[in-house]
């Protein structure tokens, strides 16, 4: 008899370590989009009223940081900074 494990993927999109070790995969084999995309699955991810207000960055840009899926590289340490602290 096989047992069925719940699965939370939002649980591995918030997985710091997950997330770096795919980011690095993605850099060390000239993928910027694949980190891109793995960036953009984690802010995705993440509880975006409550880290505006942690990080101090306004909602409007944090939502637009978010929609052109291109945040600056400060806006994105802010980020990672309020959900791993």
């Amino acid at each position: 008899m096989s047992t069925i494990k719940k699965y939370s993927p939002s649980a591995d999109l918030l997985n710091a370590k997950k997330i770096g070790a795919g980011i690095m995969e993605c850099l060390i084999n000239n993928d910027p989009e694949g980190a891109m995309k793995i960036i953009s699955l984690y802010l995705e991810t993440l509880n975006k009223s409550k880290i505006a207000k942690e990080s101090k960055i306004a909602k409007s840009t944090l939502y637009y940081s978010l929609r052109r899926k291109n945040p600056t590289i400060r806006t994105l340490a802010k980020l990672l900074h309020t959900n791993v602290a």
